[in-house]
């Protein structure tokens, strides 16, 4: 039968008192095997599964060769009994473990001590060039510890090295980096940095000149105005040309084509550029005017056409003009108008003066002796026209027109119902005015017609009458035998018989204007008509 005996062994207490302790407990125990015949003692040992671990890390102990087992240091120990124990410490050292080891038979007693060393961990200290915070495009100077065995930085996308002491960080929006470090004892450790990434401000350019195709002529000036909303401060190069290189809005002098750059820095100190061309330009552009007419009638249009080097075209005043940036325009002015074209290339300009002369129109009225009532088909209207400063006249009537220097005319429409007649009037300067009148004829007669009414009309045979400008062609679909032609009063002014073709002509020279009847036979059959001589 076994008899256990724990021994829990306080580490503070001095080392020597245990020795005393353990030689005085062994010669006891020599005595009793003695005593007792035993002839061999336990030998007690111990496996130390790492003798050296860094700070924080944990190694087991095992005790082997006796029974009972108590331990030292027990607040590095997971436990003071027990064969097997497990160690751990954060604190860098040399540490000494001892364990006493008893058995009952035969009796006997024993220490082993053993010794951990305990390493430091290693400094993973971040640290950044630029704080936790930089510019948008710009980098920042991350550095460790240097002289470790390894370094690994992650993430290393926006990272120059990943595997060094020293490594440059450019992100582009908020990062966390981290580190894990390790050094000759292997131990490891980490750390991490937070670079946050505030947005460059946004900057650019605004010219006077954009509108000149960004150019100005030698010896003028342009402004150029800094966009840039959240800029503290603003600073132009070259500076030469420049009124002030340092404002917001500057005045641009160059003698020659010139690429201007523009820094400017927020109140974070974030800072951005643009940059600008101005060019400049020594060619002023030519204008030639090519037009139809220089004098036009109120209510007329010109067409004018710019020959020019110019790429810019502006008209004025613009509004009689359908295209005041055009080359080619038709103007339509009420009054006489001066047009003002100012010309640009490249920044140089030219202009001219273009005058359109606008005559008044004459003034244009029309009487008529019916007074607009109807008339019959043997009655006539006559018209008078007053415009003192027409010098000629067209007459249009529904089928046929009539261009005379008369202002008075004695119409006798054939066709029942409204005839409408238009008067133009033309001045000395060819300007026209116009009017109208309303001839309005009912089917009727005052008296008889022209030949008596014994003599009618008839549809068959078929007559087509031809207009021309001396005389009056009568076609029919059968033999024309005879013409007779009377005027309103019943005279008969022409006669023409023994006729064999199925057309005859009535000149009308030395006739005053007015209407006529006619009465053609064809095949013993009689037809009447009447006719206009203008």
């Amino acid at each position: 039968m076994s008899i256990w005996f724990w021994c829990v062994l306080d580490y503070q207490v001095d080392l020597r008192v245990y020795v005393k302790i353990l030689t005085m407990a062994r010669i006891y125990t020599l005595i009793i095997a003695l005593l007792i015949g035993a002839t061999s003692f336990a030998q007690l040992s111990v496996t130390v599964e790492n003798s050296e671990i860094c700070a924080g890390d944990t190694t087991w102990l095992q005790a082997s060769g006796m029974t009972l087992y108590g331990w030292s240091d027990s607040t590095k120990l997971d436990a003071v009994t027990g064969d097997s124990v497990n160690f751990s410490t954060t604190t860098p050292g040399i540490y000494s473990i001892t364990v006493l080891g008893y058995t009952i038979f035969p009796v006997d007693t024993d220490t082993v001590s053993v010794t951990i060393t305990v390493n430091a961990l290693p400094s993973a200290a971040i640290s950044s060039s630029a704080g936790g915070v930089i510019c948008e495009g710009s980098s920042t100077e991350l550095a460790a510890v240097s002289g470790l065995s390894s370094y690994l930085w992650t993430p290393a996308a926006s990272l120059s090295n990943d595997s060094t002491d020293t490594v440059f960080a450019s992100p582009t929006q908020l990062t966390t980096y981290h580190l894990m470090v390790t050094d000759s004892n292997g131990c490891m450790a980490s750390d991490s940095i937070t670079i946050d990434v505030l947005a460059a401000p946004s900057v650019s350019i605004l010219s006077s000149a954009a509108a000149s195709g960004n150019s100005i002529c030698q010896g003028n000036s342009a402004t150029l105005t800094a966009a840039a909303p959240t800029a503290a401060s603003y600073e132009w190069s070259p500076v030469g040309s420049l009124n002030d290189p340092f404002a917001a809005v500057v005045t641009a002098s160059p003698i020659s084509s010139t690429n201007y750059t523009l820094q400017v820095i927020d109140s974070n100190g974030c800072s951005a550029s643009a940059t600008y061309q101005l060019g400049v330009s020594t060619t002023i552009p030519f204008i030639t005017v090519e037009r139809e007419d220089s004098i036009i009638c109120f209510g007329d249009t010109v067409d004018i056409e710019l020959i020019t080097s110019a790429t810019l075209i502006n008209w004025t005043p613009s509004n009689t003009v359908d295209n005041p940036t055009a080359k080619i325009v038709r103007v339509f002015p009420t009054v006489t108008t001066t047009y003002t074209v100012d010309v640009n290339r490249q920044g140089c300009e030219s202009s001219v003066d273009i005058l359109v002369e606008v005559l008044e129109l004459p003034s244009i009225n029309a009487t008529q002796s019916s007074n607009g009532a109807p008339i019959c088909l043997d009655e006539t209207d006559f018209i008078t026209v007053n415009c003192p400063a027409c010098i000629s006249y067209t007459w249009q009537f529904p089928n046929s027109s009539l261009t005379t220097t008369r202002d008075t005319l004695t119409v006798s429409p054939t066709v029942v119902g409204p005839n409408v007649i238009a008067i133009r009037g033309v001045n000395a300067n060819g300007c026209e005015a116009s009017e109208t009148i309303t001839v309005n004829v009912d089917d009727c007669f005052v008296g008889d017609p022209f030949p008596p009414l014994s003599i009618a009309p008839v549809e068959e045979p078929s007559l087509e009458i031809i207009t021309r400008s001396n005389e009056f062609e009568f076609v029919g679909n059968a033999v024309v035998e005879s013409l007779e032609i009377y005027n309103l009063l019943g005279e008969k002014i022409y006669a023409l018989s023994a006729n064999q073709s199925t057309s005859v002509k009535f000149p009308t020279e030395g006739l005053s204007a007015g209407v006529y009847i006619a009465s053609l036979t064809m095949n013993g059959q009689v037809m009447v008509e009447k006719v206009y001589v203008q």
